[in-house]
């Protein structure tokens, strides 16, 4: 009998746990993701990406988007199981029967331990993998322009070009009044193609130009008072609709054994080093949260009285959540500023939540 009844009351106050759990880091992740969400079908629209890219997009800002919302959503969903329990006598009855405090939490914390766990291998290895792929698709599509459009009267970017027809005939393909700048040309501030009217050649590939009557303008980036024109009858010109551009790695593509590889080889600045430092705690930090919000949660929903509802239980949630990430702020901003302080900084909260954890379990609890 003594074996059998702890197993019913795990399974019971698991499920409870779970169900709002499951609730709430479901409406977690949608308004993070909504924004990320955004961020690609906008990306899409802009450079005519397939239904595939935008797949394999949403999917890759998934396990990021749960490692952000899961933390949240467990310390909310503890402090709803143990208000509706204390709505409902629910955890007088368990304390009438002989439960103690700590049995009472076995449960919850063996949950908290598996998320832990989970959250420390998706904060270390899959998320950083997922968020290079993301990255690496997103410069695919910055790379190929795949959808281009042409229209009277209407700027068209083309990467480093910009390009404006004030007419053209569709049949013919003959435009008129045609301007190009061009922000970026090595030592040059600018650079203005301007025709009279040309002939538009639009490929795959490259946008081909045969430009009539015009000028070339070149503004001195060093000397903008320094300004080379030329005239021209005829001139031909193709601007490319792919771009060779190699990019840098973000601290967030790398893996937490990548990092401390990166770390040991040595070459990077004190500002490098002390922000590789800084990510890497933060990960761990999000992986270790459940654990410490749990242990921070529990004496506040034991102390609810019966009357107490839901409601309750929210207002303490927001609470905890806001100091929780107000102190990882502060943690990462001291830990980027001060190197010696990068690894054990952005643990401020944990330390501080485990302080606070032990007070209201002796002073609180009494135990």
């Amino acid at each position: 009998m003594k074996i059998a009844r702890p197993s019913i009351f795990t399974r019971y106050i698991a499920k409870s746990l779970l169900t709002f759990f499951c609730g709430v880091v479901g409406i977690l992740m949608f308004v993070i993701f909504m924004n990320q969400f955004i961020r690609i079908m906008n990306m899409a629209m802009t450079y005519g990406t397939s239904w595939g890219w935008i797949a394999s997009s949403l999917l890759n800002v998934m396990p990021d988007v749960f490692t952000m919302a899961a933390p949240m959503a467990f310390q909310i969903s503890v402090l709803l199981t143990l208000t509706n329990m204390s709505e409902h006598g629910e955890l007088i009855a368990l304390r009438a029967a002989g439960f103690s405090f700590k049995e009472i939490v076995r449960p919850l914390a063996f949950c908290a331990v598996a998320l832990t766990v989970l959250l420390f291998f998706l904060a270390n290895w899959i998320t950083p993998r997922s968020y290079k792929r993301l990255l690496d698709r997103r410069e695919e599509a910055r790379q190929k322009i795949t959808k281009v459009t042409l229209e009277p009267k209407t700027f068209l970017n083309l990467g480093e070009w910009d390009l404006y027809l004030e007419e053209l005939d569709e049949d013919t393909d003959i435009a008129q009044m045609i301007h190009l700048i061009r922000k970026k040309d090595n030592d040059a501030l600018s650079t203005k193609v301007n025709a009279t009217s040309g002939k538009v050649i639009l490929t795959d590939k490259a946008i081909g130009l045969q430009l009539k009557d015009g000028q070339m303008q070149r503004i001195d980036a060093k000397d903008p008072s320094a300004i080379v024109a030329a005239n021209f009858d005829t001139y031909t010109m193709s601007i490319s609709l792919t771009r060779d551009h190699h990019r840098s790695l973000r601290v967030g593509e790398y893996t937490t054994t990548k990092i401390f590889r990166l770390l040991r080889a040595g070459g990077m600045s004190p500002e490098q080093k002390a922000e590789y430092r800084t990510d890497v705690s933060v990960r761990n930090v999000m992986a270790f949260a459940p654990i410490v919000l749990l242990f921070i949660s529990c004496p506040l929903g034991f102390s609810l009285g019966k009357r107490s509802n839901k409601g309750w239980g929210m207002l303490f949630s927001l609470i905890i959540i806001f100091a929780f990430y107000l102190l990882m702020t502060l943690g990462l901003s001291v830990g980027k500023k001060y190197a010696w302080l990068s690894y054990p900084a952005p643990w401020l909260p944990i330390l501080t939540g485990a302080g606070a954890a032990w007070y209201l379990w002796k002073k609180r609890l009494n135990i």
